[in-house]
């Protein structure tokens, strides 16, 4: 499935008439072009997928840290949207284009930029078909309802996939030091310490 094929699947759920490409000469195609990439990157980044995973080895620049926690200044990978976080649990610090580190090496887990509708997944490609729908469709009609529902449809696609990486990655995440996704989520992690986890005792703590 390319992308033409996706918008079409949102045209369908809106009843507009499907597109060849996104150079066709009709409203619908310019709505299409417009919303694709944006709505593939926020879809990308509401949920670490599998697909878009990517591990890098971090490589300090030449450049004096302004934070005397984090020593050392490394650059981001050109297709990163978000960070996942850094293999065992290490804090950071993210700014712009670098990211802060307080040890090396340091290994890098993110979510990449996938423009290859081929390497998506099918539930994915479900998710970003209802916000295509719900985006264009509000773009088109102005009609919020219709809008929101398709919204929640696709909140609820979200919640499907979370609940599936919980099961596909259940021991990674019950050998993992527990953090703030909030922290995260904004850019920081300053006060995320590495919490040991005793084998075989779920949810409870080592001192």
């Amino acid at each position: 499935m390319d992308s033409v094929e996706i918008c079409n699947m949102a045209l369908g759920m809106l009843g507009m008439p499907f597109i060849t490409s996104f150079g066709d000469n009709n409203n619908h195609a310019q709505l299409c072009k417009r919303f694709f990439p944006a709505l593939r990157d926020r879809v990308l980044r509401d949920h670490n997928w599998s697909f878009a995973t990517k591990f890098c080895e971090l490589q300090q620049l030449n450049v004096t840290s302004p934070d005397p926690r984090y020593a050392y200044v490394c650059g981001l990978p050109g297709d990163i949207l978000r960070i996942v976080e850094l293999i065992d649990g290490r804090p950071y610090r993210r700014i712009g284009r670098k990211i802060f580190v307080r040890e090396l090496p340091a290994t890098l887990v993110y979510t990449a930029r996938i423009e290859d509708p081929e390497l998506f997944d099918d539930t994915f490609t479900e998710a970003l078909q209802y916000l295509l729908a719900a985006e264009i469709g509000m773009a088109h009609t102005r009609d919020a309802q219709l809008a929101n529902l398709h919204r929640q449809e696709y909140e609820r696609i979200l919640a499907v996939a979370r609940s599936i990486d919980s099961q596909e990655n259940r021991h990674a995440a019950q050998n993992s030091p527990p953090r703030s996704f909030w922290l995260t989520g904004r850019g920081r992690n300053d006060d995320c310490r590495p919490v040991k986890w005793t084998e075989g005792n779920a949810g409870k703590q080592s001192q």
